[in-house]
């Protein structure tokens, strides 16, 4: 059953990892899919490789006005309107809190919270005129638990959260829903490389999950497709762990 047939979707950060995932399963629904990535022939590539036709990719820096304010032009310009926001780009970056440097701080605040906030807020006036619309943000399982050396990463994750939380409230009377999906570890290229360098062992993470595996890169593409289409017509302001209960299990050590 396709569930977003005709529908205009924006995915930031689609052109690799979850947000390619994401773009996938929202085209295999019948959307119209615009991948904003920083790698303006990647993007465009994905989008001729998604299912069906129409499809677009855009060089965008989502932390740039200007390139933001095109990228939207673009899309209206392409399809005349815009009905679903994924504002998935995302960078991480870890350090001792104690030696983290200032310019490190400021980059991953403005692409994690601040680009969530301005992309929405760019999107929204579209939505409003609508009366329709559904914005996705990206969070991390970082927005319940800290981790060493993640203090930036928590903290712009935890934020995400809030914003979502407060732009629900404010465009409920608009019809446009905000929820939020929050990835565990998902078997990605990112993880694959921190995986393949010795930073982090797959045998203890699988072992901390109930499920006793990673994530598919597509299980966040089903969560983002319930929370655009009109099975969550009437949920807002929520966040869901796609994490296969990582943050449930409250043991110490190992599940037995």
């Amino acid at each position: 059953m396709r569930l977003l047939d005709n529908e205009i979707a924006i995915v930031t950060g689609g052109g690799q990892g979850l947000g390619l995932s994401t773009a996938t399963y929202l085209a295999e629904h019948g959307a119209k899919v615009a991948i904003l990535d920083l790698d303006a022939t990647n993007a465009a590539k994905q989008a001729e490789n998604l299912s069906g036709l129409g499809h677009i990719g855009i060089r965008c820096d989502v932390t740039n006005g200007e390139e933001r304010i095109a990228a939207i032009k673009k899309v209206l310009d392409t399809f005349g309107t815009i009905d679903i926001l994924v504002n998935n780009a995302g960078v991480q970056y870890h350090s001792e809190a104690e030696n983290m440097p200032e310019e490190k701080w400021l980059n991953v605040v403005n692409v994690n919270l601040n680009s969530v906030m301005f992309m929405s807020r760019d999107v929204s006036h579209t939505m409003i005129k609508n009366k329709k619309g559904s914005i996705i943000n990206i969070g991390s399982i970082a927005s319940f638990q800290a981790m060493p050396g993640r203090t930036v990463y928590s903290a712009t994750k935890t934020a995400v959260l809030g914003l979502s939380r407060n732009l629900a409230v404010d465009w409920g009377q608009y019809n446009i829903r905000v929820n939020t999906v929050c990835p565990g570890y998902h078997d990605t290229p990112l993880l694959r490389a921190y995986i393949d360098s010795g930073k982090l062992d797959p045998e203890v993470i699988k072992g901390r999950i109930p499920m006793r595996r990673l994530g598919l890169a597509n299980d966040i593409g089903k969560a983002v497709v319930f929370f655009a289409s009109d099975l969550s017509e009437y949920v807002t302001g929520q966040a869901m762990m796609v994490d296969g209960g990582y943050t449930t299990y409250g043991a110490a050590g190992a599940i037995e």
